[in-house]
């Protein structure tokens, strides 16, 4: 009976040792994580969701802690109600629209270029740096940025007396949209010229053309025939129910596959000088907290900074790189080469001189949208 009692005690020793250390990994792991050094950083684009998981691998003593919303405005919002309740992210991407500009005026974050290498910070495009730059300091790192095209359906113009290539002023372009709908056949066919959601930032490239001060007088000036925000543009377009999208340069991917062969279609430049073209672009902002930016969160800022991770992001996201040589460089252009116009334009919009960042920006936009929602 002894025996028996102590053969069992001996087993059940045995099976608690085991299952005890069969935990142990587990938990390792859990501790592992917990004393990694952490960086928090909340972004729209999926796609730096992507560099922040090769950091990682790369970095094994750091985890970035991602959250990613649905849209630039969103996150704006979230970014200021964060700030308020004094739990703001380390990073967070912003747009150049506006947004930054009262995160400046709180003190909520703190400038960049101490963190920028001096090889990033000398090729970075000028215009896209002017959109984060106030009171000589530049507050975001851009990472990349985009321009205002054209997205044409040539079956369309196959009716009209102009050609894809005469569509260089906006007068010719105004003309066409006048003419589109009772030249052509295409009894699918619902608006000549519309935009999309972004259309306050096309407004200021068109404004930046003329001598028009207001949104209101430019809309009241070019009502007969100017874009108007439609925010199913993209998906009629792609259907072949529009003639000319005005649209993003990072639409560009997904108009090609929603395309597919469906009809014939061409990309052209938004015509408008490239030197008072002003991109639109993202970038990141450091927030301030109690402590300065550590070296592993420096780490991550020359991380995105490399040329490397750049062309990737800008590749994924159809974006142009806010790098100069990068833009200029032969296998960055190839990625495009059955788009010609867009090759050009890409290379153009360095020309841009852009407008520097201004307080008024936020009241801008929404100006532009309250003119395009009360036209009669």
């Amino acid at each position: 009976m002894k025996k028996v009692f102590l053969v069992i005690s001996i087993g059940i020793l045995f099976l608690c040792v085991f299952f005890l250390y069969s935990l142990k990994p587990e938990n390792t792991i859990d501790q592992e994580i917990v004393d990694k050094d952490q960086i928090t950083l909340w972004l729209y684009s999926p796609e730096l969701i992507e560099l922040t998981n090769q950091f990682e691998k790369e970095s094994p003593t750091v985890k970035v802690i991602t959250k990613l919303v649905k849209n630039p405005n969103t996150l704006v919002e979230e970014l200021y109600a964060a700030q308020s309740a004094g739990n703001p992210p380390d990073y967070a991407e912003i747009p150049s629209w506006y947004g930054i500009f009262p995160l400046i005026e709180s003190g909520a974050i703190i400038p960049v270029t101490d963190y920028l290498s001096p090889e990033y910070e000398a090729e970075l495009p000028i215009a896209i740096k002017k959109r984060f730059q106030y009171a000589d300091a530049l507050w975001a790192m851009p990472i990349s940025y985009e321009v205002p095209l054209l997205f044409v359906n040539e079956a369309l113009l196959s009716q009209s007396k102009l050609t894809v290539d005469e569509l260089d002023r906006l007068p010719a372009v105004f003309e066409l949209s006048n003419n589109l709908l009772s030249t052509s056949p295409n009894h699918k066919l619902k608006w000549s010229m519309n935009a999309d959601n972004l259309y306050p930032w096309y407004l200021m490239n068109i404004e930046a053309q003329s001598s028009v001060t207001t949104a209101s007088a430019l809309i009241e000036d070019n009502e007969a025939f100017l874009f108007h925000q439609n925010h199913l543009a993209l998906t009629e377009f792609v259907n072949g129910e529009g003639g000319i999208l005005l649209s993003s340069s990072n639409k560009l991917q997904l108009i090609e596959k929603l395309i597919g062969n469906k009809f014939k279609w061409q990309v052209m430049p938004f015509p408008i000088d490239a030197d008072k073209l002003i991109p639109n672009g993202n970038g990141l902002v450091i927030f301030k907290k109690s402590e300065q930016p550590t070296d592993y969160m420096k780490q991550f800022l020359h991380y995105i900074q490399e040329d490397e991770q750049l062309k990737a992001f800008a590749l994924a996201s159809s974006a142009i790189p806010a790098n100069r040589k990068l833009i200029q460089n032969k296998s960055y252009q190839s990625y495009y080469r059955h788009f010609p116009y867009y090759q050009k334009i890409v290379l153009e919009s360095l020309e841009a001189h852009g407008r520097l960042l201004d307080s008024g920006d936020e009241a801008e936009w929404k100006q532009y949208i309250y003119a395009n929602e009360h036209r009669e």
